[in-house]
């Protein structure tokens, strides 16, 4: 076998279950359209309805494999109930990939209300907690998974994003290094990916920024250049989810041209 098709077989994803959050709209869907045309079924988890549909229409019309599942993430019992449908339906859950998550109004420790803190965690934090908690036991039983935190560059620099946006970033950077050291010889593994500026993503639809903060962080993220793509952020998850990846576990992965770097 040739060394360019034993590459690209590498990154075969045929007969893989993956269920992804987020995946209705921008680095999700980029993510779910790249790993349906290399061969997984993908369980899109998102709260809108309409836009799952339109994923799956896009991912039907190259004939890939995709279904939908609507969930509100800060349920525990609606996770729960959504793990368990798309491991029935597929016979296990081989890649799940947090990529569901909200901003927090770039607002500082003392403007931050706690019920904004605390939406932030739930859905940024707490739900990939519930949703590892909830795979690991299919990936346990066939003794090999591949977990796949989307993070951010907030979650290793201190003014991206606000205080509850940072912290819960920092957090899932944690989590993400605990679960990788605690499972790794059950053949389990799990990485982190750290977009940078995104470009065509909703993260920051209808939010109002605060403005003094504003002012400071966006000339420091305008040194960063011309925002990525997600489909950049959707490749990198091709790597992590893939046999080219086996030796990768724990790993905190900026994507973000350079950005974190300076």
């Amino acid at each position: 076998m040739g060394e360019g098709r034993e590459k690209a077989d590498r990154t075969d994803l045929s007969g893989r279950a993956v269920l992804l959050t987020g995946g209705g709209a921008g680095i999700g869907r980029a993510i779910a359209l790249t790993l349906a045309e290399h061969g997984a079924h993908v369980a899109i988890v998102d709260r809108a309805r309409d836009r799952i549909d339109a994923v799956i229409e896009e991912i039907a019309a190259t004939k890939g494999s995709a279904v939908g599942v609507t969930v509100d993430i800060t349920d525990e019992s609606s996770i729960n109930s959504a793990v368990a449908a798309v491991a029935k339906g597929g016979a296990g859950i081989d890649v799940l990939i947090n990529c569901a998550g909200i901003y927090d109004e770039l607002k500082s420790a003392h403007g931050t209300p706690t019920d904004l803190w605390r939406r932030v965690f739930a859905v940024n934090l707490d739900a990939a907690f519930m949703l590892i908690r909830a795979v690991l036991p299919y990936m346990q039983k066939a003794a090999s998974g591949s977990i796949i935190n989307i993070a951010s560059v907030s979650g290793i620099r201190g003014g991206s994003g606000g205080a509850a946006y940072t912290a819960s970033k920092h957090g899932l950077i944690g989590l993400t290094r605990s679960v990788a050291w605690s499972y790794a010889q059950e053949g389990i593994r799990c990485n982190a990916l750290c977009p940078g500026a995104i470009g065509d993503t909703r993260i920051m639809d209808d939010t109002a920024l605060d403005p003094v903060n504003a002012a400071r962080c966006m000339p420091v993220m305008s040194l960063a250049g011309e925002p990525g793509r997600p489909s950049s952020i959707a490749d990198a998850a091709l790597f992590l989810a893939s046999d080219q990846s086996s030796f990768v576990n724990g790993v905190v992965l900026p994507v973000d041209g350079g950005w974190s770097a300076g």
